[in-house]
């Protein structure tokens, strides 16, 4: 079982998935199916997805996540702003902030929108490209 920090960071990095996709006023089904997906690799329920959808104001400390967690939400943050195949000016200034509260330098966005496709089965590349976005961490 889940320890009850690593719970509650799922449910808040779930949570700004939904925020994130909420952000340019249309959530469109690839973004609640991606989202789903996400939730469900987590290993979470359908009634628990459902409730990030219904209420995803909590999304938490963010600076107490490990950097594998950081990783994987930057990671996901981009993925749901690219699965449209449109990128809004709201969605990258909230994965921005997000990217900033993370601990992250802005330029990360740009490196990680140009090498995560909209596609999110294609995961090739995925642990290289989290060794060269390490760099822009702030330590």
């Amino acid at each position: 079982m889940a320890s009850t920090s690593f719970t509650t960071s799922i449910r808040a990095h779930m949570n700004m998935l939904v925020q994130l996709a909420r952000v340019d006023g249309v959530v469109v089904q690839e973004e609640i199916d991606l989202i789903t997906d996400i939730g469900t690799g987590f290993g979470m329920s359908s009634e628990e997805i459902s409730a990030c959808f219904e209420d995803p104001d909590d999304t938490g400390d963010l600076s107490s996540l490990a950097d594998d967690e950081k990783y994987e939400l930057i990671y996901n943050m981009v993925q749901v702003m690219k699965i449209d195949g449109r990128l809004y000016k709201e969605e990258i200034q909230y994965c921005a902030k997000m990217a900033s509260g993370l601990g992250y330098e802005e330029e990360v966005l740009t490196e990680l929108m140009l090498k995560i496709y909209s596609d999110p089965h294609i995961t090739t590349g995925k642990g290289s490209l989290k060794a060269s976005i390490q760099k822009y961490l702030k330590k």
